[in-house]
């Protein structure tokens, strides 16, 4: 039997294969801390600009505690990149592509804002590994993440053909729920200054899923969708002044 999309997410690895085998652990909780250390450290300076010295400070270890789980810098960093990747293929996995279509498109753009809030520094890292050519992760996004991908475009095709939603191209509708979600983390220094704000809060945020599945929706003909229970709240009236 052929393997399933779902079942290479479960095989394939960014990480190299260790070195004689993983060292005995120094002690509990420490390989994630280690993992949600690098994490911000590759986040704020990427590969280049990290250096072991400042996840472990970072972490509140002690620098050689880092190599009882990872031979160096570059395998912390495939370690951070395989987190990444995995959390992105189980959350295009995870969409029931049996629902209806305006619940699945919603649903799914409320999930990648989500990640966009709540792990901001690993969205930064793919999108850097991404600009940089995706060395490390270029066999995952071939062998894992494009079957994934095209097993969802085939039932996007398949409304477009029936009618339930207007023809698009399905591969370039995901591209760009990822560029509008993603913004969020990538961009959201951007935002900030803009918005006149010290961090982006809960209202932001909603306020970019109701915006996001708007423009989705509306651009492919969906109207049977209840909006109102995802309307974000009122917005505020922009400090931003108007030019004169």
């Amino acid at each position: 039997m052929a393997a399933t999309p779902a079942d290479k997410l479960k095989l394939f690895r960014i990480r190299r294969a260790p070195k004689g085998g993983r060292k005995a652990a120094p002690g509990p909780d420490i390989e994630g801390k280690i993992l949600d250390a690098a994490e911000f450290v590759f986040g704020h300076f990427g590969f280049r600009g990290a250096t072991t010295a400042l996840i472990a400070k970072k972490a509140s270890i002690a620098k050689p505690h880092i190599y009882y789980y990872f031979e160096d810098k570059e395998d912390l960093y495939r370690a951070v990149l395989e987190r990444a990747m995995n959390m992105w293929a189980r959350d295009i996995d995870s969409l029931d592509m049996t629902s209806d279509v305006e619940t699945i498109l919603v649903r799914y753009i409320h999930r990648k804002i989500d990640f966009s809030r709540d792990h901001p520094h690993l969205s930064r890292i793919y999108a850097n590994e991404i600009i940089s050519g995706a060395q490390f992760i270029g066999s995952f996004i071939e062998k894992v993440s494009t079957p994934l991908l095209l097993d969802k475009v085939k039932t996007l095709d398949h409304w477009a053909a029936t009618g339930a939603i207007r023809p698009i191209s399905a591969v370039d509708l995901f591209f760009c729920i990822w560029a509008m979600t993603q913004a969020y983390a990538d961009f959201s220094s951007q935002m900030i200054i803009m918005k006149r704000k010290r961090q982006l809060e809960e209202a932001d945020y909603d306020a970019a899923k109701a915006t996001i599945v708007q423009l989705v929706l509306s651009g492919l003909g969906l109207q049977g969708y209840d909006r109102s229970a995802d309307r974000a709240p009122p917005a505020k009236r922009s400090n931003i002044k108007r030019g004169t």
